[in-house]
């Protein structure tokens, strides 16, 4: 019988309560004092929150419920499971970082902007690297793709919409702007924060001198080398391709290096994300 408490249960476990935190802290330090949105459902209790004396936190907690209920026999147990807890977690962060927001550090609207936006969206992050959510759309969205071919980025632009066009009944359009531009930022940190700002590059070249190619490359950057077999398709001749995973900062070396073997070598270079091991970084969790 698999323990149900081991290194990868803790790991994914304190990465889902700092994510919470470092969310509710986002938006209840930053954003809640200037009356801005964090995206999704998120957005929406905090948003009733304004307009109702019905805490964010509570108000999370009430409508990820039917979301929950609705959506639970299409999704996998462990994401159910993690979900529950990510949804869990940030409602009681939201509540016990209440008082954050009668703070205001930051007096600066347009720096309360950006930092709400990257706090919140590293606490999100890394929720959803450590394989859960903080439920609302994240759930919904999965539940989707089981039953329906409906664009999951339609649905989440109109809830998000749909709460900014509120957000500017009641407060005015220059909140529902800044709203639009905290959701931007908070989805590119959340993106960076889960495939890592460390971005790696694959350079892919076809030679006819694979042999030599491979061994300048492996000596000159210390990287290895995958040589893939490969044929044209106009005239039916084998042609290697050589496949090297690089730093960025190699790149520049790395094509030299190709181009003093082989001239006529046809090289093309692409970003990669969440490269592990040997050499680069250890398997996520």
């Amino acid at each position: 019988m698999p323990r149900l408490v081991n290194g990868d249960f803790v790991k994914r476990a304190v990465m889902v309560v700092i994510g919470c935190i470092l969310a509710a802290v986002g938006v209840q330090l930053f954003l809640v004092p200037i009356h801005l949105l964090t995206a999704g459902v998120a957005g929406l209790a905090v948003l009733l929150s304004y307009v109702t004396p019905i805490p964010a936190g509570v108000g999370l907690f009430i409508l990820n419920v039917p979301i929950f209920l609705i959506c639970r026999r299409y999704l996998e147990k462990d994401f159910l499971i993690w979900s529950a807890v990510g949804m869990l977690g940030l409602s009681i962060a939201f509540a016990a970082t209440e008082p954050l927001a009668t703070l205001h550090p930051v007096k600066d609207p347009y720096l309360n902007l950006i930092a709400g936006a990257v706090v919140s969206g590293l606490g999100t992050g890394l929720v959803i690297r450590a394989r859960a959510s903080q439920g609302g759309t994240d759930v919904i969205a999965a539940a989707v793709r089981k039953v329906s071919s409906i664009s999951i980025g339609y649905l989440m632009f109109s809830l998000n919409a749909s709460v900014v066009v509120v957000l500017a009944g009641i407060y005015g359009l220059e909140p529902a702007l800044s709203t639009i531009i905290v959701i931007a930022i908070e989805s590119v940190v959340v993106e960076k924060t889960i495939i890592g700002i460390d971005a790696n590059k694959v350079l892919m070249t076809t030679t006819t001198k694979p042999a030599e190619v491979s061994k300048a490359l492996m000596d000159r950057l210390d990287r290895g080398v995958t040589i893939l077999n490969a044929s044209g398709a106009f005239t039916g001749e084998p042609r290697p391709v050589l496949m090297c995973i690089l730093r960025t900062r190699q790149v520049a070396l790395a094509t030299k290096v190709v181009k003093d073997v082989d001239p006529h070598a046809f090289t093309y270079i692409q970003d990669v994300t969440e490269v592990f091991g040997q050499g680069f970084k250890a398997p996520p969790i």
